[in-house]
């Protein structure tokens, strides 16, 4: 039998809120009288105080302690006709939104819209003005200052939970700001463009139960490689733990030492690593001596797996992460000056040319009577091949020359690949799920956090196990398919919010389902 591991605390304020609400639910289905009397005597039986109970069933919306104890005495003499009986009269008619259809369907668009504010200040008051106000227009009566709220407040409670809407802790959310920008969906429509038109020359992954490869059936075979660096925590613990009475542990609050690691899949079956062979390693270690050599940065025996110690506050300033990264722009137009002296950031411009081949261009003089002087990007424009006319301003150069291949801001890592024919294509940004190396350390973290002692000794243990752990349970194979699957959804044209319907809950079934968190046993349970 399943059990909610979520722990209620039935003294909490908030909770009377909710048990309002299923007060509310509860007199739709039976009258209130019963329900008021059937609590009264329950809780009077239990010995609470009658002003307690008083209290208690006027903030749930039932009747009052007195008139629940008169019908009380009805009910226990046995005068069953006068207690069943419905004193109201009247004529019982249909729900209101039964004959107010189009206020329900705008009403549940209210709701939608104003939930999905970063703003957490919407209440049920809101919707019940709301209502109020589309009643008044649909039906062209005029309201009077004394009328009542056409729908009460408490019933659009009711409202809100039967449409789906949950009162919870405003914790544990999406994040989604910046997904849906101009620039980042063009970016993404690009990048999704790009492998849905050499989707057949890639490994891909079956649908099923069991994920099995699917071989390119194009020329030459790509090998799709995903890539990112995460930091690990020695005091980063799991949320939840077993306590045996008063055999508590101590544990630290801060975040300990930090371990930064960089890691590399392999969408191939010789993943899910990327790695060498005895001999493979040997023939890169003659071309490349520097690999045998150690230094700041551990790397795991024939891969490109690195990790290195970044002490205990974690700290860099932005200008050191800027400069070190593979997204670092190599230069910059707005850097340099227009003539001979002025500034220049770099001694030299590489670029790879419209043939393929790599040009490099020197920044200052290497002789004469301006030697060490920089040449300014009018002097810089000789050497390109650039024309210029007689008078120009600076402004006008850097707009010539940013469609230049000196000045396309090309990132240091994109650099790279083009000397070796290696094709670099980032991700969108804020798309965690269009790089499958972010399951990777969802896993890895949650591995390391369910057995830490919070020592950095005991973390570097784990993180080495949470690596085989992930190898050995084929979770790679799950995360290329959910790389191929999201890359369909946004081409059909959901937004990132969809995608997450789709791929991130209800273990990642391929129909839009409710949003539940998002959990690494998704991934696992699969």
């Amino acid at each position: 039998m399943d059990v909610d591991d979520k722990e209620l605390n039935f003294g909490e304020k908030l909770l009377l809120t909710d048990i309002g609400d299923l007060a509310e639910m509860c007199k739709s289905k039976c009258g209130t009288k019963y329900l008021s009397t059937l609590l009264y005597m329950t809780l009077r039986h239990f010995d609470i105080k009658w002003e307690q109970v008083d209290g208690y069933l006027k903030k749930i919306g039932f009747m009052t302690a007195e008139t629940s104890h008169k019908w009380a005495v009805v009910f226990i003499k046995g005068d069953y006709e006068e207690f069943s009986s419905d004193s109201r009269g009247g004529k019982h008619t249909d729900s209101f939104y039964d004959m107010f259809p189009e206020i329900e369907a705008d009403a549940r668009s209210f709701v939608v819209q104003a939930c999905s504010q970063k703003s957490g200040d919407f209440k049920a008051m809101d919707l019940a003005q709301f209502i109020d106000t589309k009643y008044y227009e649909v039906t062209g009566i005029k309201k009077q200052s004394d009328d009542d709220l056409i729908r009460s407040e408490r019933s659009c409670h009711v409202d809100l939970r039967r449409w789906g809407a949950k009162f919870d802790a405003n914790s544990q959310r999406p994040y989604v700001e910046g997904h849906e920008r101009d620039d980042v969906v063009k970016h993404r429509h690009e990048f999704i463009n790009h492998f849905l038109a050499h989707k057949d020359f890639y490994y891909t992954i079956s649908d099923g139960e069991t994920p099995m490869w699917i071989l390119p059936t194009q020329n030459p075979h790509r090998i799709l490689i995903f890539h990112d660096e995460s930091t690990f925590r020695s005091g980063e613990v799991s949320p939840k733990r077993w306590f045996f009475q008063e055999h508590t542990p101590f544990f630290s609050k801060g975040r300990g030492r930090s371990h930064m690691v960089s890691d590399f899949l392999v969408q191939h079956p010789s993943g899910p690593f990327f790695g060498l062979s005895e001999n493979e390693w040997e023939q890169a270690v003659r071309k490349y001596q520097s690999l045998s050599v150690d230094g700041d940065v551990n790397y795991l025996d024939r891969t490109a797996t690195a990790s290195i110690n970044i002490g205990t506050d974690a700290y860099f300033d932005n200008d050191t992460i800027l400069g070190q990264t593979h997204t670092a722009k190599s230069n910059s137009l707005q850097d340099f000056g227009k003539n001979l002296g002025t500034r220049c950031p770099v001694e030299q411009i590489e670029y790879i040319d419209e043939n393929g081949a790599t040009k490099v261009v020197d920044c200052y003089f290497k002789g004469g009577e301006n030697k060490d002087k920089s040449k300014g990007l009018v002097e810089l424009c000789k050497d390109l091949g650039v024309q210029l006319p007689a008078k120009i301003k600076l402004d006008e150069i850097r707009e010539i020359l940013s469609a230049h291949r000196a000045f396309r801001n090309a990132t240091k890592l994109e650099m790279l690949g083009a000397k070796y024919k290696i094709n670099i294509i980032y991700c969108p940004k804020y798309h965690c799920e269009l790089n499958a190396i972010e399951g990777l350390w969802c896993n890895q973290k949650a591995f390391v956090r369910s057995r830490t002692d919070q020592s950095f000794e005991k973390m570097i243990k784990l993180i080495s196990d949470s690596r085989i752990h992930f190898a050995e349970r084929k979770i790679a194979l799950k995360l290329f398919r959910r790389f191929w699957r999201s890359i369909e959804a946004y081409f059909q044209g959901q937004t990132y919010a969809d995608v997450l319907k789709l791929f991130f809950s209800q273990l990642c079934k391929t129909a839009v389902q409710s949003h539940r968190k998002i959990t690494n046993a998704n991934i696992d349970d699969d």
